[in-house]
């Protein structure tokens, strides 16, 4: 089974972290927008729900960002070549690089505020910080604004799969589902 990528494709790690990274991340992305219209007793529930899907997942993210950067981007196919595999590539790059800060950030924000990280009610991550109200604000910010930048490249890298399925039909859609075979002359050492 071709479990690494090749030079021009992906084998089964990254496919399959790519698509239990993407529905971990819609979960997230959905419960930590619905905190903002919530108050009281809903707004705290909503934040252990969030933080617990996060902290559940929290390697699993990691290894997705690790996987990517330790290993590259394949390369472009002969049909994908130009200037959108580029930025289709810098998309995703981007998108990853966000997801990392947000791993970074989320922790952050909710110990500098002094408070500890309650998951499921199974367990409680103590903060191992003192307690500065800037930091929880700068994590805050950096925190949001590594969602919007999440969602901007979701909507893109959507747009980028309709242009692959009406326009291009190039199997560019194909490559994350079904894992490369390699051939003599991939160089890829994922």
């Amino acid at each position: 089974m071709p479990w690494k990528d090749t030079a021009t494709g992906y084998g089964w790690m990254s496919i399959a972290l790519h698509w239990i990274t993407a529905v971990w991340i819609t979960l997230l992305l959905f419960y930590g927008n619905s905190i903002g219209a919530l108050l009281g007793a809903d707004r705290s529930d909503a934040i252990v729900r969030h933080t617990s899907i996060a902290i559940t997942g929290y390697v699993l993210l990691w290894l997705r960002v690790g996987w990517r950067f330790y290993f590259g981007h394949p390369a472009a196919t002969q049909k994908q070549r130009g200037a959108a595999f580029t930025l289709g590539k810098w998309i995703h790059l981007t998108m990853l690089v966000a997801v990392g800060l947000m791993l970074i950030s989320g922790p952050l924000m909710v110990w500098s505020r002094g408070e500890d990280i309650v998951v499921f009610d199974w367990f409680v991550l103590s903060t191992p910080m003192a307690t500065s109200f800037a930091l929880s604000d700068f994590c805050s910010r950096v925190h949001t604004g590594s969602a919007l930048v999440i969602f901007l490249g979701i909507l893109l890298h959507l747009g980028g799969v309709y242009k692959h399925l009406a326009f291009n039909q190039d199997g560019t859609f194909t490559k994350i589902l079904i894992p490369s075979k390699p051939s003599g002359d991939d160089s890829c050492s994922d």
